[in-house]
């Protein structure tokens, strides 16, 4: 007989589900006491249930078919106290297309109200985002609420029951920290955008429009849309697959995909086109409230999300461990921490699991985190595109001396000639005055002075091509007329005879910089001058070369009257490769390095300018600054 009564208490405990009983706690979980059925028809009335069959959950009516049709849930609640309660039914979840709630007390309906994406209600207490549904209990009375939902994906509504005071302390906390959330996606995104106008990064455009359709989407998913944004509910829709696009163009450029993993790049662009397309027509079937569809498209769409991951996160790995690039380094770290919460949503969207976690909001600091460490990661990228900048530059910079060896060792060719012939006629001389007996003492000191005074010409011009092409950079205290010298000394013999160049040379100078850098910029200035008064034919070509100091800066002045330069391309003549020469005779590199020189590695400044019958190069650096 027992055992008959207990099947028969189990059975009545199975069928019918626990009240919830209430008494001084401030709140409580709804979740275990709630059963749902399916509605037969969308405009179903509350006195039609009496014969619905009510189940702990929703997966035998939650299929395709039943996903343009309503669902009921309720629940019974009891105050166990001896006084009157107040408590709030609150629910977290931005989902719900429209819902219906009632408060039925002693078998009547004391208490209805709407609220959803459709049909907001603009009463809520609070004047929160939530949605919100006052429940009033007398002294030890049961009263039931049912919530009659339409609501695409049927996801579970997971409902609270709080008092005014939890709540007051809730929203306290909630502002806060969403407050500090979305302050800090808006900082992020002003910070990156501002950078993207500065570095002209194509990377950070990508990022800042991921953080914003994120930010949206996040506005969106917490009810601030419907709270603030009532008339513009569209741009919402939008977010959930622009932000997914987005995020694709920026993991492209960053990773370089398109050349690093061309096949992969591809596979992500198809990907970019499904985004579009289902999120277009997500939009038309909602509108159209044909949530048939609507499921159907959630469901494929949150199954290729972790695909889409997944592809995204197995190629940080293979870059960074296969091909040793740190930055993916970086993000196949993030990206993993991230996925794997991120990756949880789906499967509570499509009702595989049921969390008992704040998904959401755990989601939602994790993506903070995410912009935060990617802002660093980009900022790190910029380091590393800066420093290969540097050394392209300084590629460019000895590229450009050795463009010219050809030159030099012709020029060195040249020079030795003359002094091999003197040294050459020293030592016929001397074998003559031998043989003669002509040879004293002091006509022999003469003619060994003859071959030193020649031999150190000869080694001075070594030392002028060696200083020339030393590829290290070491500052030296240097005087600035050695340093115009050995330029001139540099420039070919044939262009200085024909060539009356100038050095005013005035008291000696001193200063601390890069002889060879220096020899190299003046080299540029005083060829493009000879180029410039050979090309207009000029018929008396002059350059003059003038060394000053002035404010703890040494100014070393170089004019020519080789007709000056147009006004229309002056503005462009240090830009790369911009040249007014046949394309044998110049690269259109000199004036880009000169600048580079005198500007980074020197600090200094450079300004050339032109007149009616020449130009003018003023290059300003240094005398002693420390670098």
């Amino acid at each position: 007989m027992k055992k008959i009564v207990l099947f028969i208490f189990l059975l009545v405990n199975v069928a019918y589900p626990k009240t919830l009983e209430v008494d001084s706690l401030p709140y409580y979980k709804t979740n275990s006491y709630i059963e749902y059925t399916i509605a037969h028809e969308n405009k179903e009335k509350l006195e039609e249930l009496n014969a619905q069959k009510w189940e702990k959950n929703k997966k035998s009516f939650n299929t395709f078919e039943n996903a343009n049709r309503a669902y009921w849930s309720r629940i019974k609640i009891k105050n166990l106290s001896s006084t009157k309660k107040q408590y709030y039914l609150k629910s977290e979840n931005q989902f719900t297309y429209h819902i219906e709630f009632f408060l039925i007390q002693n078998g009547k309906v004391v208490d209805y109200i709407e609220d959803g994406v459709i049909s907001k209600n603009r009463n809520r207490e609070f004047n929160t985002n939530h949605m919100i549904f006052p429940v009033t209990i007398k002294a030890n009375e049961t009263i039931e609420v049912l919530f009659k939902i339409k609501n695409y994906n049927k996801i579970n509504i997971d409902f609270d029951l709080v008092t005014k005071e939890y709540l007051l302390d809730y929203y306290q906390t909630y502002n806060i920290i969403e407050g500090l959330f979305f302050g800090g996606m808006l900082l992020m995104m002003l910070y990156n955008l501002f950078l993207y106008f500065l570095l002209k990064f194509k990377a950070y455009f990508y990022y800042v429009t991921y953080v914003f359709w994120l930010t949206v989407y996040f506005i969106g998913l917490f009810g601030f849309s419907q709270r603030y944004f009532e008339d513009y509910t569209w741009i919402f829709y939008i977010s959930s697959g622009a932000f997914f696009v987005s995020l694709t163009l920026f993991v492209q450029s960053i990773l370089n995909l398109k050349e690093a993993l061309p096949k992969i790049n591809k596979v992500l662009n198809i990907f970019i086109l499904y985004f579009i397309i289902a999120t277009v027509t997500n939009i038309v079937v909602l509108e159209m409230e044909i949530f048939m569809y609507a499921q159907i498209l959630f469901s494929l769409f949150f199954t290729f999300v972790p695909i889409f991951i997944g592809l995204i996160i197995t190629s940080t790995y293979y870059l960074a461990y296969f091909k040793k690039d740190n930055i993916a380094k970086f993000y196949s770290i993030i990206w993993s921490i991230i996925a794997f919460i991120g990756l949880l949503l789906p499967l509570e969207y499509l009702n595989i699991v049921t969390l008992d976690i704040p998904s959401d909001y755990i989601f939602q600091f994790l993506t903070l985190f995410e912009v935060l460490c990617f802002s660093f990661i980009l900022a790190y990228k910029i380091k590393i595109i800066e420093h290969e900048k540097r050394e392209q530059e300084k590629f460019l910079v000895q590229q450009n001396k050795l463009a010219s060896m050809g030159e030099m060792i012709s020029i060195i060719a040249h020079q030795w000639r003359q002094p091999l012939s003197e040294i050459n006629g020293v030592i016929l001389n001397m074998d003559l005055d031998y043989k003669k007996k002509r040879l004293s003492s002091k006509c022999l000191n003469a003619h060994l002075d003859n071959l030193e005074m020649t031999t150190e010409y000869m080694s001075n011009t070594i030392d002028d091509f060696i200083d020339f092409f030393k590829p290290n950079k070491k500052r030296e205290h240097l005087i600035i007329s050695d340093v115009v010298n050995a330029a001139l000394n540099l420039i070919t013999i044939t262009n200085k005879n024909s060539m009356n160049i100038i050095y005013n040379q005035n008291e000696p100078i001193y200063f601390l910089s890069y002889k060879s850098e220096l020899i190299q910029a003046l080299l540029i200035v005083i060829n493009n001058s000879i180029d410039a008064c050979i090309s207009n034919s000029i018929n008396q070509p002059k350059i003059i070369i003038e060394t000053q100091t002035l404010n703890k800066y040494l100014n070393i002045i170089i004019i020519d009257n080789g007709s000056g330069i147009s006004s229309d391309i002056l503005d462009k003549i240090y830009d790369p490769y911009f040249t007014t020469k046949h394309r044998s005779k110049g690269t259109g590199l000199g004036l880009y390095i000169l600048k580079m020189i005198i500007e980074q590695t020197m600090q200094g400044k450079i300004e050339i300018s032109s007149f009616n019958c020449g130009t003018k190069c003023n290059i300003s650096i240094p005398l002693n600054s420390e670098q």
